[in-house]
């Protein structure tokens, strides 16, 4: 048995061409199968780390050497500081999608307090719609994707967030919305 150390070393060299941030894909996965942060995982650092979650870990880095995404294999994904749950049924959200939500908020920024309508088409995870709706709880925002599983995600993630004022809708694009 190795080390909490030893594993992550092994695991970030082993994901070294794999990955853009090889330590922090150790790292996040490592601490997802054993239920740590990464605080806690530098923490506990020499404590060793069971033959089971070494197989399930190692099973895990060959996923992601295998190209699957860590939030895929952590069904997580952190956006505007909202823990949203992924599956493949949906797209990653990426940091950069932040920039949109920033904008959004940017056209009201006059009258934060004030309504407004927002459809987000293709909403996948929620992660835009429940972002704005987590900043400006007032406005009317609905989401709206063609595929069940991925609204399912979305619906799952406002519930988890305790976000209910989004209206999720499936349908292509603004057939659902029609008028």
């Amino acid at each position: 048995m190795s080390t909490i150390a030893q594993t992550l070393r092994h695991a970030a060299l082993a994901l070294d061409r794999y990955s853009d941030s090889p330590r922090l894909d150790a790292e996040l996965l490592l601490g997802k199968l054993l239920g740590q942060p990464r605080s806690g995982l530098i923490a506990r650092s020499d404590e060793t780390v069971a033959a089971a979650s070494e197989h399930a870990f190692a099973d895990l880095i060959a996923a992601r050497r295998g190209g699957a995404p860590v939030a895929y294999l952590t069904g997580s994904r952190e956006f505007w500081s909202l823990p949203l749950t992924v599956t493949p049924a949906v797209l990653v959200p990426r940091p950069e999608t932040e920039l949109l939500v920033e904008l959004a908020l940017q056209l009201t920024r006059s009258a934060p307090r004030a309504e407004c309508s927002v459809l987000d088409l293709g909403t996948g995870s929620g992660a835009i719609a429940l972002a704005l709706a987590s900043e400006r709880p007032r406005w009317r925002i609905t989401g709206v994707d063609v595929s069940p599983p991925a609204l399912e995600i979305a619906r799952r993630n406002a519930r988890e967030l305790g976000l209910s004022q989004v209206d999720w809708r499936q349908g292509s694009w603004f057939e659902p919305v029609a008028g």
